[in-house]
C-alpha cells in the first residue's frame, strides 16, 4: 500500500486543529459502531432516537454538506463521496492521527460488509486517478490493497480484508495498516475486543486549538475519554492530565439555598478550577466572585426561566457598574448602536432590568435576604413558589471530597431552554441572521425533548488530574447537544465555527402600478 493526503482529508483534520509538528499520535479513537449499540436490549433511548425520521434527515443533510466540502467543487467527486460517507459510524471503527511534516498521517479501519468494501476500494481508485495518481496493486497478508503516490509527496493506501476496510495517508500510517492486516489474517480482527468501553478516545491536549486550551484551568497534557452503554445510559469518564498539579485550596461550599428555589429543571455548582466554563459569563459581565464559586439553575414551569448567582463584595455597586457598562455599550456609533429594548436601573432596590425585549425579561438583582452578598440574574422572572433547593440534591455533592463541579439536569427540558437562549444570544450580538427556526437541526433537537431524562455530571481533582464522570441517555449534556446541532446546522459546516454567514438580502420586486379606473360618467 502507498500514501497520500488529499485535500478531502486535510480540511476536516485542520478544522479539528490536529495538524501540528509532533511525532507522536495526537489522536487515537475506537467506537463500537451505532449498529452494534442499537441492537442491544438496554439501548432503548439510543435506539428510539436513532430511528427518528428527524435524526435521519439531519444526518443526511450533514453528509450532504460534508460531501460538498470534501468534493472541493467537483460534482463527480462530491457524488462519489456522498455514496461512501454514510458507512462511517455504522460499524466498529478505529481512528489514528499522527502529525508528519506539518501535515497529518491518518489511519481509518472500520468494519464493513464485502459489497460496500468493494465499492469503497473501487471508488477510491477512481478518485485517486482523478487527482492524477496511479493506484499500484499490492498484496499484504494475502489481501489486495492499493498504494497511490501523488505529485505533492503525499501517499494514500487502502484495501479490504475479511470484513474490514483499511484506509490511510502517510508512510507511517501504511506500516500501521500493514500490521493491522496481518492481525486480521491471524485473528479476524485488527485489534482485540474492548469489553470495557464502547467509546475510547485519547488526545494529546497540546494539539488542541488555543481557544479550547485557554478555557482549561492549566496547561493540559493528555485527555482520555471513555464511555460504556449500560441499562439505557452512557456511563462516561473524561480524565485530563495537566503538566502541573492543580490548585488544592478548594473553598468550602456557600450555596445560596434561599435564592435557588423549586421547581428545578437543572442545577449547576462550580468552585475552584471547576469555574473554567463559568468564566465566559463572568468575564462578559465583569463579575468577580469573592468565594470562587458559581451557581446556575433553571425552573420547570416556563421555557425561559434560567438563572445564575454569584457572591460579590458589594452587590449594589456591582449592579450599578453593570448598568454603566451596558449604557456605554449602546451609545450611538458603538457596538451596541442597534441595541434593542431599554435598560432600567433602580439603584435603591437595587435592580437592573432590560425591558421591551421579545419573549425575554432579562434582569440582575440581589439574592434572597438570607443569602447575603449574592446577586442573581436571569432572562425571565422566577417562579413565585419559594420552596428551597431540595436537601437530597445538596447531599449528592456537597460533602464529596475534591469536587469542583456538579451538574444535574432534565436534559429534554434543558435542551429546549438552551435552544431559546442561543436564539437570545443572536439578539444580543445583533446577528439576526442566526434567528432560525426551520432547520433540520432544530427539528432534530425538538424531537429529543420528550425522550431525554436525567443527566448527572461531576468533576473532581487529584494532583495533576481532573476527572469528569457522567451518566446520561446520549452521552452529552443539553448544552453540548445544542451547540453540536448548531454547528452542523451552520451553512459553513464542517468549518470550526458557530458564527453563521450573513443572510442573503431579499430582492423585492416592485409591484406594477395598476391603471386607474376611469371615473363613471354621469
Amino acid at each position: 500500500m502507498k500514501r497520500v493526503l488529499s485535500p478531502s482529508l486535510t480540511i476536516p483534520l485542520a478544522a479539528l486543529g490536529l495538524v501540528c509538528a509532533q511525532a507522536e499520535p495526537v489522536l487515537k479513537a475506537h467506537f463500537a459502531g451505532i449498529d452494534n449499540l442499537t441492537k442491544r436490549k438496554d439501548a432503548k433511548t439510543l435506539r428510539a432516537v436513532w430511528q427518528l425520521k428527524q435524526t435521519q434527515a439531519f444526518r443526511n443533510e450533514a453528509l450532504d454538506k460534508l460531501a460538498k466540502r470534501l468534493g472541493d467543487g467537483n460534482a463527480e467527486r462530491e457524488a462519489t463521496l456522498r455514496k461512501l460517507l454514510p458507512d462511517l459510524g455504522h460499524g466498529e471503527l478505529f481512528l489514528g492521527i499522527t502529525p508528519a511534516d506539518g501535515r497529518a498521517d491518518v489511519a481509518l479501519i472500520t468494519a464493513m460488509g464485502e459489497t460496500r468494501g468493494k465499492l469503497w476500494t473501487q471508488s477510491l481508485r477512481r478518485l485517486a486517478e482523478q487527482r492524477g495518481g496511479e493506484p499500484l496493486e499490492q498484496t499484504v497478508a494475502g489481501y489486495t490493497g492499493w498504494r497511490v503516490d501523488f505529485d505533492n509527496g503525499r501517499i494514500l493506501g487502502f484495501g479490504y480484508a475479511d470484513g474490514w476496510l483499511l484506509l490511510g495517508t502517510g508512510q507511517q500510517t501504511l506500516s500501521y495498516l500493514k500490521k493491522a492486516a496481518e492481525r486480521i489474517a491471524d485473528t479476524g480482527r485488527p485489534f482485540p475486543v474492548d469489553t470495557e468501553n464502547d467509546l475510547s478516545l485519547t488526545v494529546d491536549a497540546r494539539a488542541l486549538p488555543g481557544a479550547i486550551r485557554d478555557r482549561l484551568p492549566s496547561a493540559p497534557n493528555t485527555i482520555h475519554i471513555t464511555s460504556l452503554l449500560k441499562k439505557d445510559n452512557f456511563y462516561s469518564k473524561v480524565v485530563v492530565e495537566f503538566v502541573e498539579p492543580l490548585p488544592t485550596d478548594v473553598p468550602d461550599w456557600e450555596i445560596p439555598t434561599r435564592t435557588i428555589t423549586e421547581p428545578l429543571a437543572s442545577f449547576t455548582a462550580a468552585r475552584g478550577v471547576g469555574m473554567s466554563t463559568a468564566k465566559l459569563i463572568l468575564e462578559l459581565l465583569k463579575l468577580d466572585p469573592v468565594n470562587g464559586q458559581f451557581f446556575a439553575w433553571s425552573q420547570a414551569r416556563t421555557k425561559f426561566q434560567s438563572f445564575f448567582s454569584v457572591k460579590v463584595d458589594e452587590p449594589k455597586e456591582a449592579i450599578a457598574g453593570l448598568a454603566k457598562r451596558v449604557s456605554d455599550f449602546k451609545k450611538p456609533g458603538g457596538r451596541g448602536e442597534k441595541f434593542i429594548g431599554q435598560i432600567g436601573h433602580k439603584p435603591k432596590k437595587p435592580e437592573l432590568v432590560w425591558g421591551n425585549v421579545p419573549l425575554f425579561s432579562p434582569y440582575v438583582t440581589v439574592g434572597n435576604s438570607d443569602d447575603k452578598g449574592y446577586i442573581v440574574g436571569g432572562v425571565f422572572p422566577p417562579d413565585p413558589i419559594k420552596k428551597p433547593i431540595p436537601k437530597e440534591m445538596l447531599d449528592e455533592f456537597a460533602n464529596k471530597e475534591n469536587l469542583v463541579y456538579y451538574n444535574w439536569e432534565i436534559t429534554g427540558q434543558r435542551l429546549e431552554k438552551w435552544s431559546l437562549l442561543i436564539q437570545f444570544a443572536a439578539i444580543l450580538s445583533d446577528r439576526r441572521e442566526q434567528l432560525v427556526n426551520k432547520t433540520k437541526g432544530i427539528a432534530f433537537t425538538t424531537s429529543l425533548y420528550p425522550k431525554l431524562g436525567n443527566t448527572i455530571t461531576d468533576a473532581t481533582i487529584d494532583g495533576n488530574r481532573l476527572t469528569i464522570t457522567r451518566k446520561s441517555h446520549l452521552g452529552l449534556s443539553a448544552l453540548e447537544i445544542a451547540l453540536l446541532t448548531r454547528w452542523i446546522d451552520n451553512p459553513r459546516f464542517p468549518a470550526p465555527t458557530l458564527e453563521w454567514p450573513p443572510a442573503a438580502e431579499k430582492k423585492r420586486t416592485p409591484k406594477p402600478n395598476k391603471p386607474k379606473k376611469p371615473a363613471d360618467k354621469k
